[in-house]
């Protein structure tokens, strides 16, 4: 066995298998929350594997970052139309009604922003810089040269609840918890799952919003370990896939299960550059550079190490 290492990321059913001897490296999982883990990771190279932000990472090699590199594994994705939160007695109905809102964001940068302000471009035909933004506490780049951000001290949940701002910008809001009676808040977009599928349809994309990154220092301690995530990844996606996680759990999971993956080609979470997945990098990082986080767009093949390799 050539060496141990420990890989931070978060907590899915497709990663419940990774743990274990692969390519000769013995892999320790740990489990994180994946923006403290990626906080970490800008601030203090903590991991010498993890699950890192896709927008990051570019955002990262574009300033001349050498050391770390990604591997094409793909440990989570999501449609973001979700992400736009209102008033229950918000006049804004669409993201039609949204040029000239403040809209609060906790990171611009964050992977999720980027592909909402991407789709709300090429979906709706909202531009970015038609929008006022507004962020809260510490910025993972808080240099960002060409975008303007208006600070702001407080939480940005409750800024959208007293009117300081018009839209929250978030993957997760504590009003959800609540009971819907209780909820003060509620979806820009009323039918999310039906804009998404028509996203889909119009662009191909299922937006890829986290990779795998490993420190070079780590690569030159273990030389197999490419080869050894790729495995170690590829086989407990393949094992979740054949236990189909989640079809027992919930009424007509395993309907549901059967037309996602006949609607994704038998595989949601594909790993590697294939022409999908090369299409979906692309087009995050057209977004990228559209909203002035990259100074260009780069060349997708030089991103990724090659496991096989």
């Amino acid at each position: 066995m050539s060496g141990t290492i420990e890989v931070h990321g978060g907590d899915y059913e497709h990663v419940l298998a990774l743990p274990g001897v692969h390519n000769g490296v013995d892999i320790r999982y740990v489990i994180g929350r994946p923006n403290e883990i990626f906080a970490r990771m800008l601030r203090e190279r903590a991991y010498e594997a993890c699950e890192f932000s896709l927008a990051n990472f570019l955002m990262l090699r574009d300033r001349g970052a050498e050391w770390l590199r990604a591997l094409p594994i793909f440990p989570y994705r999501a449609f973001r139309h979700a992400t736009l939160h209102v008033r229950k007695d918000s006049p804004l109905q669409s993201p039609a009604d949204l040029p000239g809102r403040r809209i609060g964001v906790l990171d611009f940068s964050m992977t999720a922003a980027v592909w909402t302000r991407g789709i709300l471009s090429d979906q709706y035909g909202v531009r970015w810089s038609d929008l006022h933004w507004v962020v809260s506490g510490a910025q993972r780049f808080p240099h960002l040269p060409g975008v303007t951000l208006e600070q702001f001290s407080g939480d940005l949940e409750d800024a959208l609840v007293a009117g300081a701002v018009d839209v929250l910008l978030a993957v997760a809001t504590s009003d959800r918890g609540k009971a819907p009676a209780e909820r003060r808040l509620r979806p820009l977009i009323a039918d999310v799952e039906a804009e998404e599928w028509r996203y889909y349809r119009d662009f191909g994309i299922y937006p890829i919003n986290h990779t795998v990154v490993v420190r070079t220092d780590a690569l030159a301690r273990l030389p197999a370990l490419p080869a050894a995530l790729w495995q170690g990844y590829a086989e407990a996606k393949a094992q979740a896939y054949r236990r189909k996680l989640g079809t027992t759990l919930v009424p007509w999971g395993a309907s549901h299960w059967q037309k996602m993956f006949e609607a994704f080609g038998g595989d949601p979470l594909p790993y590697g550059l294939n022409a999908a997945n090369r299409k979906v990098v692309e087009r995050l990082a057209h977004y990228l550079f559209d909203q002035r986080l990259i100074s260009a767009v780069p060349d997708i093949e030089t991103l990724f190490i090659d496991p096989n390799r």
